[in-house]
């Protein structure tokens, strides 16, 4: 009888080693400054202008509350069915310019470096004196952080560039190769998270499996194959020989997703999904996923080079960052402790009746310690940060030519992120009613988010200039604090939150089309062939 691992024991992937440097690349990999040049760090024109005690008070009393409040409440309420498919391999029926943001997006991962986010970064392809610019800009990265990136990014579009203008260009699978190597050099630490997690969670779900019944000793022996391949993560994690068996994991996982084992994985992670805080098996799938993902992102620049090898999207161009911006002053976060109650007593907008009825609410989710939550939130110390994607937007709408079509490659209006953009960005892209698109986004809120700064130009009357953007400003955060009011009465009202356990695109979908028993599962796996 063929089981699930079938796949890795009969037919293993032959064995991938790095391609040496040749006569066409720069001879050292994470080189990325040798054929393009110009690379630089961008501030903001003009001068900041300080919150005032105002905008501070407003922040402290007004705005941090019900964030906190609508945290907690995501926290113990239920989630709602939240699947999405997953990050996938180039899709030959996007239309050009969807297949440009996809693109787009790609890179923006490949400069997310490292885990839990202050790497984060938005990305989008400008002209810059006649030349195309890759210009991004990251969470919280500090000045040399970002010319690492600068060199990352700069190392991986250089392998693009070399191959449109060579002679004799290499196929796409040296090409995917070659990408999928320089990619995870760069994204090592953030690679060996991954690769930490997909150790621990197979050990676990290894352990779960039911080996009383062929279906669980078949996918207990398919994860133990799969957890065979794992590199050591505590050696070398640049050195050839990891990056080579990093590779050879990910091409394992591509393969499991086309078996049945994806399938018996997939049940048990939507199970995993009514839990707070997930289980091992949709952990095991948001690692594996993200691991793939990789491989899709070099997949989508081979494509993408293809369809622009005749543009100067490859051949002439430069990198450039945006400065990641501070937090906010400490008096503007100093946060008075206070209950459910009281916060909801603030919302703006709502007669005392449906306040009332919101008290209520709250009041039944006593029974699940929603105060007593709520007091542990005022003990942790805020830290807000713009978001890449607001930060990007926000510098090139104050630099000449602002969001206009003709500064974009294209004239694609497109900011691309290396995640989902997260609910509160959204709103805040819709109060501005921006022209420019960003990436769909997930419905998570981070309670250590923020506006972007406010700023003068110096030719300019400064005082009259700062009351303009402190009126700005203060119309934006107040249109802010009412959707967050909104989203805290929804979850209120239907005590169900429909916050995902992580940020990124990495659930598969169900395979179909498998399915009559044991015996059928066998007779698919029987005729699997690894490429």
């Amino acid at each position: 009888m063929t089981h699930f691992n079938s796949i890795f024991l009969t037919r293993r992937p032959k064995p991938f080693y790095p391609l040496k440097a040749d006569r066409r690349s720069s001879g050292k990999r994470g080189s990325g400054d040798l054929i393009t040049r110009g690379m630089g760090l961008q501030d903001f024109p003009g001068t900041a202008v300080l919150l005032d005690k105002t905008q501070q008070t407003n922040l402290r009393k007004l705005f941090f509350p019900p964030l906190i409040l609508l945290e907690c409440l995501n926290e113990i309420c239920p989630r709602g069915p939240s699947r999405k498919a997953s990050d996938a391999p180039p899709n030959p029926n996007q239309s050009p310019e969807e297949m440009f943001q996809t693109l787009v997006n790609k890179l923006a991962q490949v400069c997310d470096f490292e885990p839990k986010g202050n790497t984060v970064t938005a990305l989008a392809v400008i002209r810059d004196n006649g030349r195309i610019c890759y210009i991004f800009a990251s969470n919280r990265r500090s000045k040399v952080p970002l010319k690492n990136c600068r060199e990352g990014l700069t190392a991986v579009l250089n392998i693009l560039k070399v191959n449109i203008e060579a002679n004799m260009r290499d196929s796409d699978e040296v090409m995917e190769n070659r990408l999928l190597n320089e990619i995870l050099f760069w994204n090592n630490v953030r690679v060996r998270a991954y690769l930490t997690s997909l150790t621990k969670e197979l050990q676990t779900c290894i352990k779960r499996c039911n080996t009383g019944d062929l279906e669980g000793r078949s996918a207990s022996e398919a994860l133990q194959r799969l957890e065979s391949l794992l590199p050591d993560v505590t050696s070398g994690q640049k050195s050839d020989r990891y990056i080579g068996s990093t590779i050879q994991c990910i091409k394992a996982i591509q393969e499991s997703k086309r078996s049945p084992l994806q399938r018996y994985i997939e049940a048990r992670a939507v199970e995993d999904d009514n839990m707070v805080k997930g289980g091992c098996w949709a952990t095991l799938q948001h690692s594996a996923g993200r691991l793939l993902s990789y491989q899709y992102a070099a997949q989508t620049l081979v494509h993408a080079h293809h369809i622009w090898a005749d543009t100067e999207l490859f051949r002439d161009f430069e990198v450039q960052s945006v400065r990641s911006g501070g937090s906010y002053p400490a008096e503007a976060l100093k946060l008075l402790p206070e209950s459910a109650e009281a916060i909801i007593n603030r919302a703006p907008g709502y007669t005392p009746a449906e306040t009332n009825a919101h008290r209520q609410h709250a009041a039944d989710l006593q029974r699940y310690d929603l105060d007593a939550k709520l007091e542990e939130k005022w003990a942790y110390k805020l830290d807000p940060v713009i978001h890449a994607e607001m930060l990007l937007h926000d510098w090139l709408a104050r630099t000449e030519g602002g969001t206009q079509p003709y500064r974009f490659f294209n004239n694609w209006q497109y900011i691309g992120t290396s995640k989902p953009t997260c609910r509160l960005c959204q709103e805040y892209f819709n109060i501005i009613a921006t022209p420019v698109r960003v990436r769909a986004g997930h419905p998570n809120t981070y309670t250590n988010w923020r506006l972007p700064d406010m700023w003068v130009d110096g030719k300019s009357n400064s005082s009259a200039s700062a009351e303009l953007e402190r009126k700005s400003w203060c119309e934006i955060q107040g249109k802010m604090k009412r959707r967050v009011y909104a989203d805290l009465v929804c979850v209120l009202e239907e005590k169900v939150s429909d916050k995902k356990p992580n940020d990124s695109n990495t659930y598969t979908e169900r395979i179909t089309g498998i399915g009559g028993g044991v015996n059928q599962l066998a007779n698919w796996l029987a005729g699997v062939q690894l490429r």
